[in-house]
This record gives C-alpha cells, structure tokens and sequence, in this order.
C-alpha cells in the first residue's frame, strides 16, 4: 500500500547531498528549488512525530513543526551549489499493457453534453445539504437538464477512495466509497465516473522527480482499481488530469505519468481559464489535443469547463462571459483533434459544466444574516446562470454531434464503397483467374483432340487395309482348298489367312482404343466449350 509517509520516506532516499548542501536540506523533491512544492510537502506532515528519518525535520527535534517552517522559508528559492543528481539507470515500472477486450465501442460516437455541477446536495452533510435539500437547490437546472437529455457526471469529491484524504486507503475508507458509489451510480452503469483527489498530492504532480512521481502514481492506480473494481463497465478517471502544466512541458524534462493515464478507463482534463479578456481558445485546445495523444486515442476524454474567474487575489470568483467561455473553453475543447499514425482521427467523448453554489455563500457579503427566501433568490439567479451556460453549451455541443454522426456516415459510405471495390477488383480476379484456367482447358482440349484425331485417322485406315487382306486371305484360302488340304498351296494359304487374321486383330484392338481416345478428346473439347460459352454467358450478365 502507498501511504504519503511512505512517499515521503521515499523522497528522503532519493534526495542527493552533496559536500555543498547543508544536512537538513529542503528541497525535497531534488530539483534544485525550494517552493510551494516542497512546501505542501513539509506541512502535509505538520506536527507529526518523526519515526526514523524524516527528510521535513530540518532541526532534527524529532517533529515537523512551525520551526521547519521557518528553516524552508529561509531557504526558499534556487538552491545554491544544486548539483543534479547522476543516477544509475534503473529499470522501468512496467507500463500496463493494453487489454485487448477493453471495450472500444465508444470510438467515433458524437461528443454528450454533461451536468457536473456541485450541488450542496451531493456534499457529506451538514447544513449546507440540510438548506439545499429545505430549498431546493439547482431546481430549475436539474429541471431543464432532465427535460434536455442532459445526464450527470458523477464525481466523488474529497479524495474519492481516500475518503478521509489522510494519505492512505484504510478499510473503511473505501467501505464509505462504495456507499456513496451505490448510492449514486448504479451497478450496470457505463458512463463517465469523476473521482477527485487534489489536496496534499496535488502540487505533488508538478515534480520532476520520476521516484517521488511514481510513488504518487502508485497511490492514485490504487485508488482507480478499486473503483474500477466496483463498477467494471464505467470510464473512470481522475479530475484535471493530464495537468495543463504536464501537457506544456518538454516530454524529455517532466516525470512520467502514463502508467496512471493508461490504467483510467476515463481521463478527465480541465480547460479551466482564468484569464479573462484573453483569447484562450489554441492553447486549451492544444492542451485537450495532448491529452488525447497521451492515452493514444484508446482511453474516451471528458473535458471538464468552469465559467468563472477571479480578477485578483483575494477576490471574489465572477463569472467569465458567456461568449468568451463557450468560444475559449467549450468550443476550443470540441475543436481538438488528434490524428494517430493510421491517419484516424480522436476527438473528445464530452463536455461538462462544473460550477458549485457554495460559491455564493463564501462570496455574498451578509449571506449568514440572510434569510431563506433570500438565499433561494441568489440560487435561482445562479440557476438561471447555469441555465443560459447549458442552453449555449448544448448548442455547440449539438452541432458537433452532428458533425459526428455526418464522419460517421461518411467513413460507413466510404467502407462500404471500399467493400464494394475490394469485391469487384476480387469478382475481377476471379474473372481472370477463371477465363485463364477456360483457356488453359479448351486449348489443352483442342490439342489433345487433334493429336488423337490423327492417331486415330492412322489406326483406322491400318484396321480397314488389315481387315481387307484378311478378307483377301480368306477367299485365297477358300480357292486352295480345291486343291486339298494337304496340298502345299492350301497349306500356304491358311498360313497367310491365320497371319492376316492376327494382324486384323491387333489391328481391330488398337482401332478400338484410339477410337475411344478420340471420343473422349472430342467429349472434352465439347465440355470446355461449353463450360466457356456458359461462363461467357455469366460474365455478360455482370457487366
């Protein structure tokens, strides 16, 4: 089991120090700077006693604690001396092989439009459910959702199978899933499933470091096969990933995490976009493209669009234009398309709208001292937001089905005429093949026919002059008889009439037999042109 102190452990044996670093170095994660990333790294092992080496103990005292705050914060930036580290080349995690019965049938089909928005409802409990269940949170939404076809993308918050996102998969961790998953997908479902976990592991994802990402990979396949042990027939994958960040970097100089990408079932990439007023729409796009390329094109995308912006730190989240969010994110997403080197083109399996309504009571100045008409006012006006944003986004998303459904046709039309030639260029060669074989056998019958026409001429004017001196003989041999049979003339004459006889009879024999090679020539001759003329007759009625 992959726990993050075990992760932890394992950036500490990774680390490299060299005679220029001090001992208690933080840079955890060995690239040479220390940032946020080794920052959330240290205070995800806040005020827990270390047992045994513990790389976020700076001062040794045995805990991480606010004073190893302080040491990384005095160190924080490029580390002076950083000498990369030289490593012995070790052998690869193995790469899950693709499962050749994975189910593809999802391939070509038109992208669907997807409800993924955060209703107070789908939280844990508490108020915030209690007050949306009382008013009916996201009513007219889920109402015009329902009444468009539009389904739910079902997405487990909070670190999904660590449900109590503290680094490990515990028994009844993944007992509180499986409840939540019964209570909301059913068991036959083969729709996308959202699982998201950010949190501690999230910066983590940023590393360089190919030992400390294939410790965070470890943890989330983990998690992945479990869900996906539950619910086999579903697209399940994680939020946001592949990272734009992951997507914009140089192959060669980022960690890799393919072993997690082709272990989903399901990838689900964020075109969040925070710059408002900016066209945004190619570098989304080509960050969907990269996410297609990187799963092959065998894994179904489910981009996930966000309408809002926050214009400054520490400001409230507003909302994007509708113009600018269905150009920049919707239809950027939409537009993406990676070609594979059979010259078959990917695209996106969906889209879907995420947005929470807890946005207005963090953001809604008085919203504690408001009452629950007033509260149900806000929601409503963010109901109507939600709505506008849908009703656009199904448009796109509408014409981009259609496009599909029109690539669809076009490739049946074009496997069908492709069929179709392949049959004919066959029937052709067949054609080909039969007419040479006709020719072969009528020729070859011809040839045959007379070589044995003129052995039997041959033969039968051999057998009628045999038969004619036989017959002579015998009246010569009637004619010596006169004279006595003991007579010398009758002797030579019945001499001749026995010779001549057996000459007739030999005669008569090979007669016979070349008389019936010469039928039978003239009966195969007969039977090739028939079989010609009968295949003529057939190739004319083809065309």
């Amino acid at each position: 089991m992959t726990t993050l102190p075990t992760t932890l452990a394992m950036i500490a044996a990774s680390l490299t120090v060299t005679s220029l670093l001090a001992d208690h170095n933080a840079d955890f994660n060995n690239d040479g700077f220390v940032n946020a990333n080794d920052l959330v790294l240290l205070t995800s092992n806040l005020n827990i006693a270390c047992d045994g080496e513990c790389p976020t103990d700076l001062n040794h005292d045995g805990m991480t604690d606010v004073t190893d705050i302080l040491l990384l914060v005095g160190q924080w930036g490029a580390v002076e001396g950083y000498v990369a580290e030289e490593t012995e080349e070790e052998e690869d995690t193995p790469l899950p092989v693709r499962d050749p019965n994975r189910d593809m049938s999802w391939q070509g089909q038109g992208p669907v439009l997807l409800d993924a928005i955060y209703y107070d409802l789908l939280c844990r409990g508490g108020e915030r459910l209690d007050l949306a269940e009382e008013l009916n949170q996201g009513e007219h939404t889920k109402a015009w959702a329902a009444e468009n076809g539009i389904a739910v993308q079902p997405i487990s918050y909070n670190g999904a199978v660590d449900w109590y996102e503290d680094g490990e998969y515990s028994d009844d961790d993944k007992e509180r899933f499986k409840n939540w998953l019964d209570s909301q997908v059913p068991a036959d479902y083969d729709g996308p499933i959202c699982l998201d976990m950010e949190g501690t592991w999230w910066n983590m994802l940023n590393t360089s470091n190919q030992t400390v990402m294939d410790n965070v990979v470890a943890f989330y396949v983990e998690g992945l096969e479990y869900a996906k042990s539950l619910r086999p027939n579903a697209k399940i994958g994680y939020w946001g990933l592949p990272k734009k960040q992951y997507t914009s970097q140089d192959p060669t100089e980022r960690a890799s995490i393919e072993r997690l990408l082709l272990a989903s079932t399901g990838i689900f990439p964020d075109v969040y976009e925070y710059q408002p007023n900016s066209d945004d729409a190619s570098r989304l796009q080509s960050h969907v493209e990269a996410c297609i390329e990187l799963v092959n094109g065998e894994i179904p995308v489910y981009v996930q669009a966000f309408p809002r912006y926050k214009s400054g730190p520490g400001t409230p989240l507003e909302f994007h234009t509708q113009e600018e969010f269905l150009h920049d994110q919707v239809q950027a997403a939409l537009d993406a398309v990676w070609t594979d080197a059979n010259g078959m083109e990917h695209r996106i399996n969906g889209v879907a709208l995420w947005d929470a309504y807890l946005y207005a009571a963090s953001q809604t100045d008085g919203w504690s001292e408001m009452n629950s008409a007033e509260r149900k006012l806000i929601w409503d006006d963010i109901d109507q937001t939600h709505i506008d944003l849908l009703t656009g986004m199904k448009s796109i998303v509408d014409v981009a089905a259609e496009e599909a459904s029109q690539r669809r046709e076009l490739a049946q039309q074009q496997q069908e005429e492709a069929a179709e030639a392949e049959a004919a260029a066959q029937a052709a060669a067949e054609r080909e093949e039969q007419r040479a074989q006709l020719v072969e056998q009528l020729s070859s019958a011809n040839a045959l026919l007379l070589s044995r026409t003129s052995s039997y001429t041959s033969k039968a004017r051999s057998y009628r002059k045999s038969r004619k001196s036989y017959s002579k003989a015998k009246r010569a041999l009637a004619k010596a008889k006169r004279s006595g049979k003991s007579s010398k003339r009758y002797k030579r004459a019945l001499a001749k009439m026995k010779k001549a006889n057996k000459k007739a009879r030999s005669a008569a024999r090979t007669y016979r037999a070349k008389r019936s090679q010469y039928l039978a020539a003239r009966a195969a001759v007969n039977t090739a042109q028939v079989d010609w003329d009968q295949a003529e007759t057939e190739w004319s009625q083809e065309g």
